[in-house]
């Protein structure tokens, strides 16, 4: 099966607004950049997931969705509330995915979402001059620890700058987001 022609128009729309759901919830996970920020990770979620669109990353499903998510676009703004709900769609998302499609297919989507949270996240820069000092230090030492579990994990890592683009709050949501998932994600 190449589309998601088993699943209910219901459970359709539920996969189709997740992409765009998951970076928003993440996005607005931090409020410290204000509008500004808002703005720019939000320009970042509609052209990732435009980008995600055109492109086939080892999974018809992942581009099926991604084509849903934005042929769907003038949902958006209603997939834009109860936003707080996101984790637990992701994991009811996996679970009907995981029931119509091999694991391999469900694992790209898992990592596509994971994808998209943190670029969303790198979109803006909330950490800025102003941070305390200490703020700054606790970055650098979860920084140190991360580079560490990615470099075991995957073998990919960020640097400190690309690192300091994605604030606390925005670790802890794709933190909560990879845990709603069941992926070991390293943000």
């Amino acid at each position: 099966m190449n589309d998601l022609d088993g699943l209910t128009q219901q459970q359709k729309q539920l996969v189709y607004s997740l992409p765009y759901r998951a970076g928003l919830w993440v996005s607005q996970s931090d409020s410290s950049g204000g509008v500004e920020s808002d703005e720019k990770e939000l320009r970042a979620l509609a052209n990732i997931i435009e980008g995600f669109t055109g492109e086939v990353f080892g999974s018809e499903i992942v581009q099926h969705i991604m084509a849903g998510t934005m042929q769907n676009r003038e949902k958006w703004k209603d997939w834009s509330r109860d936003i707080e709900q996101v984790p637990q769609e992701c994991e009811q998302a996996v679970d009907i995915l995981l029931s119509h499609f091999d694991i391999k297919e469900v694992s790209a989507f898992k990592l596509r979402l994971m994808e998209i949270g943190e670029a969303v996240a790198m979109a803006f820069r909330e950490v800025d001059e102003n941070t305390s000092s200490s703020t700054k230090m606790h970055m650098y030492m979860l920084f140190v620890i991360t580079k560490i579990g990615s470099i075991f994990k995957s073998g990919i890592t960020k640097t400190f700058d690309e690192f300091m683009n994605i604030s606390l709050e925005e670790r802890k949501a794709l933190t909560e987001l990879a845990r709603a998932l069941q992926t070991d994600y390293v943000a």
